[in-house]
């Protein structure tokens, strides 16, 4: 039992990560500086390097990391990073519009549940809400196979 939260808790760290590098790198295939990581997640800039160096060193890599000269996702990063942007942006639509919670309290409330919700809860919760393509703050929610909407990037909130 133990070393299963364990690991729930490293994966729960490891989709922050990848999270986190979507957001500051957004759609491009720029690379994220380890500072502005550290500050995104309020962690060490020593945790930020130990974290990227085991990613990167995965059997299939997250992420591609060089030091001094940052990091951006792989193919499976990003293809990870968008499912929990997902999640995350199909929780904070569901909050609001079936469980009514106020606007301010939606982000958080999706940070704790995202890494939780099964592929089924995600394609009900999709269902229930008629595959939105927008979450309540007007950030684009990715399709289920990882892709933007045609609005993103033209009149969306993503950035």
């Amino acid at each position: 039992m133990r070393q299963e939260a364990q690991g729930r808790k490293s994966s729960e760290s490891v989709d922050d990560y990848l999270k986190a590098i979507y957001t500051l790198a957004g759609d491009s295939d720029r690379r994220v500086g380890s500072s502005a990581l550290a500050q995104r997640l309020s962690v060490a800039p020593a945790s930020i390097t130990n974290m990227l160096q085991r990613l990167a060193a995965e059997a299939e890599p997250l992420i591609e990391y060089q030091s001094r000269r940052g990091v951006r996702l792989s193919v499976a990063g990003r293809r990870r990073a968008l499912e929990i942007v997902r999640h995350h942006r199909l929780v904070e639509t569901f909050l609001f519009h079936v469980l009514h919670y106020p606007v301010e309290e939606l982000h958080d409330e999706a940070e704790r549940l995202e890494h939780f919700i099964s592929e089924r809860f995600e394609e009900r919760v999709a269902a229930v809400l008629g595959d939105p393509t927008v979450d309540p703050h007007g950030h684009c929610i990715p399709a289920k196979d990882g892709t933007m909407p045609a609005r993103h990037g033209n009149g969306c909130n993503c950035s």
